[in-house]
């Protein structure tokens, strides 16, 4: 065999004299290689091709399918190389210095099946085929019979699965490269018959259950069973006998049919295996109509329908087996949501709580009672309470309220609240109440229990309203007379005790509502 690089060999050829392997037969490269033709278009590995073409002198390597050739410069434009044990079919390779140039069609590499392993054998057997050229390898066969299935390990060797049905002869090896099929021939191989059979799956049981459940499969062949499915979902099975053999449903199961694999062909349930669906958890938990909430479960592939609360059905996307994607429908509700999937149904163990859109402005029509003490609960009447947000309470927010229905509201009067009116928002506007709401006043406590007339004190409590604007508003100092004050706020009050102040409680009254202090106020001399 000639050296690929005759530049590595030059002083041992010249040596033993070898001809035309010296520094001037391989001179330094001057164009990029070109290959213009070869000859034969295929052959065996080990046989020689011709190569035609320009640019070979200073050749560095060549190759055959991708391959290291051993190949031979007989001048700048001809050269002949040898197809490697390792060649596939496709392009030939030249490189020089200063580029490479390749064959613009495959060269097809023949192949040769010089050896199989073993000899004989029934079906299941798995022969190893040794020879060369087996890349691109297609078709496989045990006389007229395909293989069960094959395998090719590299160009040298493959491995493929005796079939039913075989018979004694040589196996054959047909390889397909750019559309081109060459078959390769191997020694006789002796089928002796009998060995595994085809799986066949006659029946299972139970016919739905749920992910990490056993169904349990009655049929034949399953001695050489080495896959199962359900749904097309890959699944842990078991073989008690060629007969029996149970399969595990896999959590991200599909509801469909059961299919085995084995050696010798593949075996798929009449009937479709159903998954029983779980819903086991959804976020968020809470929404209007058009909200997206994300359910989490098994079981979902094939769902036809999702609920939230009632009846109505939401749009909805099965993003997988364990994945839903659902629109809150308008009209839904607050409650479980139900997911329903090939007749089967699951539900949440918890409430998704639906928060209903507004549809009407609001507005308000009446309020009981008219008058509260702090803390106390009102009553307000209208329309348009739907998605109502806020609520206030003489100018003073009141973030504890009820909407009972679109026409019943309840609120708590709270500690900020002054007389006012009473007014309520949504996301289409807001409205008061036609009258107004007055706080029953309450006094919790003075910044001085004691004081001369002239002096100034502080009056803590709740419901304070301005007397100015109404004029029924006042504060005394034991029996004496009305004393002057101001309203700081709803809750502070500062008044100045007056000429003729006895000692005693302080009272205030507001809107015909009179609160006085626990304690009692004494006026010094």
């Amino acid at each position: 065999m000639v050296g690929r690089n005759c530049w590595s060999m030059v002083t041992v050829a010249c040596l033993v004299g070898a001809v035309g392997c010296h520094k001037s037969s391989n001179p330094a490269a001057s164009s990029i290689p070109v290959i213009t033709s070869f000859t034969p278009s295929q052959g065996l590995t080990g046989s020689a091709i011709e190569l035609t073409g320009s640019g070979f002198d200073g050749t560095t390597t060549v190759s055959v399918g991708g391959a290291t050739a051993d190949w031979k410069r007989h001048s700048n434009t001809s050269m002949t190389v040898t197809v490697p044990d390792q060649a596939m079919s496709g392009v030939i390779a030249v490189v020089n210095s200063l580029g490479s140039g390749g064959s613009t069609s495959n060269f097809n590499v023949i192949p040769t099946v010089t050896a199989i392993s073993p000899t004989s054998g029934s079906p299941g057997t798995t022969v190893t085929l040794t020879g060369t050229g087996f890349t691109g390898a297609q078709i496989v066969k045990f006389g007229t019979g395909p293989a069960a299935n094959f395998y090719v390990n590299s160009s040298t060797q493959l491995q493929a699965v005796v079939p039913l049905g075989s018979s004694t002869g040589p196996i054959t090896v047909t390889t397909n490269t750019a559309g081109v099929q060459l078959t390769a021939t191997s020694p006789t191989f002796t089928y002796s018959g009998g060995g595994v059979e085809a799986p066949v799956l006659t029946s299972f049981a139970p016919s739905q259950a749920g992910t990490g459940d056993y169904v349990v499969l009655a049929g034949s062949g399953f001695t050489g069973v080495s896959g199962a499915t359900i749904g097309g979902i890959s699944s842990y099975f078991s073989v008690t006998s060629d007969t029996v053999m149970s399969v595990q449903v896999p959590s991200a199961a599909a509801s469909g049919f059961i299919q085995l694999t084995g050696v010798l062909g593949t075996a798929t349930s009449a009937a479709r295996f159903l998954v029983t669906p779980t819903l086991s958890a959804f976020t968020p938990a809470t929404g209007p109509s058009g909200t997206l909430v994300t359910l989490t479960g098994t079981g979902f592939s094939g769902a036809t329908q999702v609920t939230f609360g009632n009846a109505v059905a939401s749009s909805f996307i099965v993003i997988d087996s364990n994945t839903i994607k659902a629109n809150v429908k308008a009209g839904s509700a607050t409650g479980v949501i139900t997911v329903a999937t090939n007749g089967l149904t699951c539900s949440s163990s918890s409430n998704f709580t639906f928060v209903p859109d507004a549809v009407n402005k609001p507005a308000v029509t009446g309020i009981a009672p008219q008058k509260a003490a702090v803390g106390e609960t009102v009553t307000l009447t209208g329309t348009g309470f739907t998605g109502v947000t806020k609520v206030t309470v003489g100018g003073a927010d009141a973030p504890d309220f009820t909407v009972a229905s679109d026409t019943t509201l309840t609120v708590k009067v709270p500690a900020a609240a002054a007389a006012g009116f009473i007014s309520v928002t949504n996301a289409l506007g807001s409205d008061s109440s036609p009258s107004l709401f007055t706080v029953n006043p309450s006094i919790t406590s003075l910044s001085a229990l004691s004081g001369k007339v002239g002096a100034t004190i502080t009056i803590t409590g709740t419901g304070f309203s301005d007397p100015t604007s109404s004029g029924n508003s006042t504060l005394v100092f034991g029996s004496g007379p009305n004393a002057s004050f101001i309203v700081v706020g709803p809750n502070t009050i500062t008044a100045t005790v007056p000429a003729g102040a006895t000692t005693g409680v302080v009272t205030f009254t507001a809107f015909g509502t009179a609160a006085a202090s626990t304690d009692t106020f004494t006026v010094l001399p």
